[in-house]
């Protein structure tokens, strides 16, 4: 096929690189539990939407800033235009990491307008956009170079996002349309389109696509006890019963006490707790909060702040019954971690993932 061939001179050979935004007492779990599930399997439930069908989104354009490489800020208007399912067939020909085989290519056509006076690479902002799913897993999106730039371009759905003949600059008011290519998983169905810069986020939401995750299949209800496997520090499996019991946005001047750099500052604070009861027969060094991440809806991925807090278990609201001590066989402990979530972010699920071989992590909705 001419289509096939023209493909493997121009991208395979030169490769795909993907740009991958990544003691004790007293809590009791004796109620039921579930086994862990993958988050992937929410997904699911309905059939994604055949291949080169436009999804229906939100497109409304909103006002943002862009800061380039030299830490120049640039005022943009963005928005989505079209988000389209490919098939796994486009990427024939190209040489995909282990990780990205069998994934289906989705084109994000992205509208910028230079709303600032000084002129900007419309080529670059548009790489500050995401596709995530409805439990916040964010799709892999991905940039190609050219092994012979001389051949005459193709007519598919990939030559054609990458084809694109935006102008390398644009001048105050000029306005140009960029392409984006996000792998997601064969089954999965994008929630959210979402842009990023410094720590304002804004999101576009995908029809269909269930913002928050559903109950059931892969995600558990907050509150809901899971049973799994953790490695300790002697290198031993020791069954577990991990709870979310929470996760809140804290008030003004939660953090006011810790010493925080400007986009910590403008980030909004969550406070995320669990419970964990030691189910084993030997005491249990309690690291386990080192696993936990918070996935947002714009397909951010969080992890804990790291906060110095001499003579405290950490910021008032935010409580850990006594984390740095051993949790006894038959006891629970509960630790609270802070995390930091962009302005116009929020919280959709929460994931622990267990340190013992082969274990699947476990998610929650965070609400």
């Amino acid at each position: 096929m001419q289509r096939v061939s023209r493909r493997i001179s121009t991208i395979a050979g030169a490769g795909v690189l993907a740009l991958l935004l990544a003691g004790c007492g007293g809590v009791d779990t004796s109620e039921s539990v579930e086994k862990p599930k993958t988050a992937e399997k929410t997904q699911a439930a309905e059939k994604p939407a055949s291949a080169g069908t436009p999804l229906t989104l939100d497109t409304a354009p909103r006002q943002v800033n862009y800061t380039d490489r030299d830490d120049k800020v640039h005022e943009l208007t963005l928005n989505p235009t079209q988000l389209t399912r490919g098939s796994a067939s486009d990427l024939d020909g190209v040489r995909l990491d282990d990780d990205m085989r069998g994934m289906v290519p989705h084109y994000l056509t992205v509208s910028i307008t230079n709303a600032g006076t000084d002129a900007v690479e419309p080529s670059m902002p548009v790489r500050n956009f995401r596709v995530a799913l409805a439990d916040g897993t964010a799709g892999k999106a991905v940039s190609f170079f050219s092994g012979n730039p001389l051949a005459s371009p193709g007519t598919g759905p990939l030559e054609t996002c990458i084809g694109t003949t935006a102008p390398k600059s644009l001048t105050a008011g000029q306005a140009a349309t960029e392409c984006r290519v996000v792998l997601l998983p064969e089954d999965a169905k994008p929630a959210t389109v979402s842009y990023s810069d410094e720590s304002v986020t804004r999101t576009w939401k995908v029809e269909g696509g269930d913002v928050g995750g559903g109950v059931g299949g892969g995600v558990l209800a907050a509150g809901k006890p899971a049973k799994v496997t953790w490695k300790d520090t002697d290198d031993q499996d020791v069954p577990l019963t991990v709870t979310l019991k929470s996760v809140r946005r804290a008030g003004a001047g939660a953090l006011a006490d810790y010493k925080l750099n400007a986009r910590q500052k403008a980030a909004s604070v969550y406070f995320v707790t669990l419970a964990y009861r030691n189910n084993g027969k030997s005491k249990l060094y309690p690291g386990m909060d080192e696993a936990v991440i918070l996935r947002t809806e714009s397909g951010q991925t969080l992890r804990k702040l790291t906060l110095i807090a001499i003579g405290s278990n950490g910021p008032k609201g935010c409580p850990s019954s006594r984390p740095y001590g051993m949790v006894q066989p038959g006891k629970s402990v509960q630790q609270c971690g802070v995390y930091l979530v962009d302005k116009g972010d929020k919280p959709v699920t929460v994931t622990f993932s267990s340190t013992a071989e082969g274990a699947e992590p476990v998610t929650w909705k965070a609400s």
